[in-house]
């Protein structure tokens, strides 16, 4: 033995393993123990290191006081016995007071008028009774599976129950032997063995006690081998439904304005490990979040962040709130190298893969990239605390919240607080906004009281920032969307040349002249997310054919591709018609607000409308139809003029040629337009607590 004691005496079975070493015993805290134990455990100690040095027993015994017959015993039974750390209980195994072996009774059960003397007996029974012992702890670990009815936990006295019957049939009863002589009938002592056989099988008692989700809690690691020591070197990724009730207010021919319940809203959010910064979100209308939802959280965080002009209640941005992006111009664009995610179907597909890898420079680490696997909300702690921090913060405090639970509604109606207080879809995108903000500018007791802004700007002060930033072309282009599609028309069909791109005809003048391009395929590009009216037009060898215009009904109104695709939808399934010459877009608003006392839920495609029109509005002011496409949401709605179709023909020309970087051909300034006044939005205010 390498760095031992001398071995002068030879234990069969114990001293000839070749892994046989004393000085690899894992030793007790010595601190811990009193007195008259530490002595006597010295003792024994002192005196096995003697008598495997061959030491003659008479000095043995006289050295250390220890009479050295049981020592040999004392070596294999307790010093070389497996603890349950997996190691031999070695010097652990010599400390006064320490029970190794199990209780096993060898005397005769004799249980007293007062219940004493049967210690053991459960052991003793399924000691004889190993048939009886197996089917026992079957029974106590058993569960129901995940996609089977069955019962999911057992109760205690139904187990003592099916003990006793099982009992009664092995004759125990009969023999008036043990459990059937004690007043508890083993009650007790079958609690304790079913608590010592759920300890032995951990991952069983979880799913008995939690579910299947506490036993996936069993298995994930606690981040001790994933470290993280950079910003921006992970990022974590995911989709919270906002806990409340919110509503849309619809037009009505009457006037007026009527709230109308929305089904359900997400927030993308990313958010970066170390510094604990919240780098981009996207607030989503639709029923389940879909790719362009993530998309477009994604690309927020790479663009510059601006605050929100507040229009409710008493809630302001912090002096120094933001996004990193808004906060200093060398977060803008700035890159990570990982993305975390749980393995929504919306986070983990192909488009979403390839535009993280394209444009970001990141992995994306999906359910086959092992702790990233989908177990519980601990393998992804710093989202699903920022989620639980923006609940408690935010929507938790209101009284149109559903909270968490269902108990944390107390008693109230969240749909019917929000319908009566009128609380929209715009006040819950304008607190989201500020809560976010705020909450990179709030100290984090993880973070040594700094906020996450702050810690980012120690990094950046450290140079610890990545040096990589995002392609800002190819940034505005992760929302577009690029096909190969076959030009049509021509002389032959009596008609100009054309193309059918994502349910719309698209031309312009320079199409509508090279007939030499009819039957084959150029690329349309849909660069704008939210104007679907307009696209570019490339041919293969890269020829640009400039801004191509949508041909009616789709030429209009400002849109996106989802909507135009939800609109095609509902007309194919007959829900409404589209007269010739119509504004498809109009009509399906005219569809969704005739409808708005229905029982149905808002459609998410009009909501995804309303968000888009009101930020035409916003940014496109010189263009008359976005701004009368606004007006059938927040004011009044135009009345019909011999000159409002040649004045809104004239805008749309202005509003494609700015796009397209050409200038204005026959701009004029348009004459203003009578409007028939309509009651407006209720004032911005918080739903009442």
């Amino acid at each position: 033995m390498a760095n031992d004691l001398p071995t002068g005496r030879t234990l069969k079975g114990i001293t000839d393993r070749p892994d046989f070493s004393i000085s690899n015993w894992p030793e007790p805290d010595l601190g811990t123990l009193p007195p008259k134990t530490l002595d006597l455990f010295l003792r024994r100690k002192e005196a096995v290191k003697l008598y495997l040095l061959g030491t003659d027993a008479s000095a043995i015994s006289a050295t250390t006081g220890v009479h050295p017959r049981f020592l040999n015993r004392t070596i294999r039974e307790r010093c070389m016995h497996q603890h349950p750390d997996g190691r031999v209980y070695g010097w652990r195994g010599l400390v006064p007071g320490i029970h190794i072996a199990k209780y096993s009774r060898k005397s005769k059960i004799r249980a007293n008028a007062k219940g004493g003397g049967a210690a053991g007996a459960l052991s003793n029974l399924l000691l004889q009774e190993p048939d009886f012992a197996q089917r026992l702890d079957k029974q106590i670990i058993k569960t129901c599976p995940d996609l089977k009815l069955g019962q999911i936990r057992q109760p205690r006295h139904a187990l003592w129950a099916w003990f006793l019957k099982e009992l009664r049939g092995l004759g125990y009863e009969i023999r008036n032997e043990w459990p059937f002589t004690m007043k508890t009938m083993g009650y007790p002592s079958l609690c304790r063995y079913a608590d010592a056989v759920l300890s032995a099988n951990p991952l069983k008692a979880a799913r008995i006690v939690g579910g299947p989700q506490l036993e996936r809690k069993m298995v994930s690691g606690d981040g001790i081998n994933r470290p993280v020591q950079s910003p921006y070197e992970r990022v974590e990724m995911d989709a919270h439904k906002l806990d409340g009730r919110f509503v849309v207010m619809i037009p009505q021919p009457d006037g007026g304005w009527s709230p109308r319940l929305i089904h359900r809203l997400w927030v993308i959010v990313l958010l970066d490990v170390v510094s604990r910064a919240v780098i981009g979100y996207y607030l989503s209308l639709r029923i389940e979040v879909n790719k362009e939802d993530v998309t477009a959280a994604i690309k927020n965080a790479l663009v510059r962040w601006t605050r929100k002009d507040l229009n409710f209640g008493e809630q302001v941005y912090f002096d120094d709130a933001a996004l990193p992006s808004g906060h200093d111009a060398r977060y803008v664009g700035l890159c990570w190298n990982e993305t975390s995610v749980d393995g929504a179907l919306a986070e983990t597909c192909k488009t979403v893969k390839d535009k993280l890898k394209d444009v970001v420079g990141s992995t994306l680490m999906d359910p086959s990239s092992g702790f990233a696997q989908r177990r519980s909300m601990d393998d992804r702690p710093f989202i699903e605390s920022f989620f639980k921090t923006l609940g408690a913060r935010g929507l938790h405090r209101l009284s149109n919240t559903t909270g968490g639970k269902v108990q944390d509604k107390g008693g109230r109606d969240p749909a019917k607080v929000a319908v009566i207080s009128e609380f929209q879809w715009e006040y819950a995108a304008e607190l989201l906004d500020t809560l976010i903000a705020n909450y990179n500018a709030t100290p984090h007791s993880s973070l040594g009281y700094r906020s996450p802004l702050q810690m980012l700007d120690f990094y950046a002060s450290m140079d610890k920032l990545p040096k990589r930033h995002a392609d800002p072309n190819s940034v505005q282009g992760l929302l577009s969307v690029r096909k190969l599609c076959v030009v049509r028309g021509g002389y032959q069909q009596g008609r100009k040349p054309y193309v059918n791109f994502l349910g719309a005809s698209y031309s312009n003048d320079e199409l509508s002249q090279r007939h030499d391009l009819v039957g084959k395929k150029i690329w349309v590009i849909n660069h704008l997310e939210n104007d679907a009216r307009i696209a570019l037009a490339t041919t293969n060898d890269g020829h640009r054919l400039g801004v191509l215009r949508a041909h009616p009904p789709w030429h209009r109104t400002p849109h996106s591709l989802t909507t135009r695709s939800a609109i095609n939808s509902m007309v194919r399934n007959r829900r409404f018609d589209l007269a010739n010459g119509a504004d498809a877009v109009t009509v399906f608003m005219d569809f969704v607000e005739s409808n708005a006392k229905g029982k149905l839920p808002i459609h998410p495609s009009y909501l995804e409308l309303k968000r888009i029109l009101v930020e035409h509005a916003d940014f496109r002011s010189s263009d008359a139809k976005v701004a009368a496409a606004k007006a059938l949401i927040q004011t009044p709605e135009p009345q019909a003029s011999p000159s409002t179709a040649e004045v809104q023909d004239q805008h749309a020309d202005v509003a494609t040629a700015t796009i397209a970087g050409e200038p204005p051909q026959n701009a004029t300034t348009p004459t203003p337009v009578s409007m028939q006044v309509k009651a407006k939005l209720p004032p911005m205010r918080k739903a009442a607590n």
